[in-house]
């Protein structure tokens, strides 16, 4: 038999609960119960009246939620809210004597303690963006990529409906983006869901949506598709004898690797590699006689770079290469510079000269990783000319500029 310690607060009002201290766990409860009993417990209140228990109880029984109220309050959880009413006593509110504990044991985090480790997910992933840009060498680091991870940090701390799974999963997609851009890996949407979450269909439509919104996924190499080469222009290319003629259409993607399998190419008295996509394709529609256009995807991959070279083999000829005005675009353009440097071709930076820069009506500041990587490049003994005039420029000015302004 129960005994029962009683507290009256006024006539006819009384606080009951059993005269034993608060359990170490929990009691014997089937699954019905103790879902039942972690609906009442994610919120913070102490106190819970018996109106809100029961539409948190949804479709259970009232005699179910009798029954597991009854068992609380005999085994010490609860102390129950009672008024005498027609010589019978009713409850009508119930209040936790130990609300933590009765959280920890079920394993639900009430929301001072999910904010608590929200706050501390944020933090981490601060510092981890942080030490990341510390300890990456200038001429590695992707200062585009920095200012989208930081982005997407913040909308993260400024939605706070997020649940803790949510976030903490959009937080292991960040990391998984920068190391996909670290490791220089290009592929499709499935690639990196293998390597972000280790299965292929590991990312929900929710999750696609949102780092879509975040990041440039094409510019990453992140592709829906087989990645391609986008080529316009004056190139024709064979594969045994079959032909195709770029130039025939506005543009053209071909897989890298069957771009990699072609044995001839024609055409080209100068290639144009563009970085912006809206600037190649608006190019594309009307190109100079003679000029094969590629877009240039941002840092190209491994893979690309090896494509490019390919076709570059097959049909050698000087270039321009067309590039941001911004730390990254000058970085982007020697990198592809050097497949022509390599087989002892000129190329030339074309439309991306501190003229380009003064005249853009585009105001963004440079970033601490910006600056970073315009020390590493004018350090570059064989940076040509025009960019060196650029990257001081930029410096000079205080900013950067994205060549769909001009080109």
């Amino acid at each position: 038999m129960t005994d029962w310690v009683d507290v009256s607060s006024r006539r006819g009002t009384r606080r009951r609960h059993a005269d034993v201290a608060v359990p170490a766990r929990l009691p014997l409860l089937d699954a019905a119960q103790r879902g039942l009993l972690g609906r009442w417990v994610r919120s913070d209140g102490v106190r819970r009246t018996r109106a809100v228990l029961l539409s948190d109880a949804g479709p259970a029984r009232i005699e179910d939620v009798e029954a597991l109220c009854d068992l609380l309050l005999r085994e010490g959880w609860l102390a129950r809210h009672e008024r005498l009413t027609g010589g019978a006593w009713i409850w009508d509110a119930i209040s936790w004597r130990d609300l933590p504990r009765l959280q920890t044991l079920l394993g639900v985090a009430g929301p001072r303690q999910r904010e608590a480790m929200r706050q501390a997910d944020l933090a981490q992933a601060e510092a981890w963006l942080q030490a990341r840009g510390e300890q990456a060498g200038a001429s590695q680091l992707d200062p585009d990529l920095q200012d989208e991870l930081a982005r997407a940090i913040d909308r993260l701390k400024t939605d706070k409906s997020l649940r803790p799974e949510v976030l903490a999963g959009r937080l292991g997609l960040l990391r998984a983006v920068a190391d996909w851009r670290d490791a220089g890996a290009q592929g499709s949407r499935r690639d990196f869901a293998l390597q972000a979450r280790g299965t292929t269909k590991a990312l929900t439509e929710a999750e696609w949506r949102w780092l879509q919104e975040a990041f440039d996924l094409e510019r990453l190499h992140i592709e829906r598709f087989a990645p391609m080469v986008w080529l316009a222009g004056e190139v024709a290319l064979s594969w045994a004898g079959r032909r195709v003629d770029v130039g025939a259409v506005h543009c053209m993607g071909l897989p890298l690797d069957d771009l990699c399998r072609a044995d001839r190419a024609a055409g080209p008295a100068r290639w144009w590699l563009i970085e912006n996509r809206a600037s190649f394709e608006r190019q594309a529609r009307a190109p100079a006689p003679g000029v094969a256009l590629a877009w240039l995807p941002g840092r190209p991959s491994a893979a690309w770079l090896r494509a490019v070279g390919h076709l570059l083999a097959l049909a050698p000829a000087p270039a321009w290469i067309s590039a941001d005005a911004d730390p990254s675009g000058v970085d982007i353009a020697c990198t592809a510079g050097a497949l022509w440097d390599g087989r002892g071709l000129s190329w030339t930076p074309y439309r991306m000269e501190a003229a380009q820069l003064a005249e853009a009506g585009q105001d963004w500041p440079l970033n601490l990783h910006d600056r970073r990587l315009l020390a590493a490049l004018l350090a570059r003994p064989g940076l040509p000319p025009a960019l060196r005039g650029l990257c001081k420029a930029m410096l000079e000015a205080g900013r950067k500029a994205e060549q769909e302004g001009w080109l």
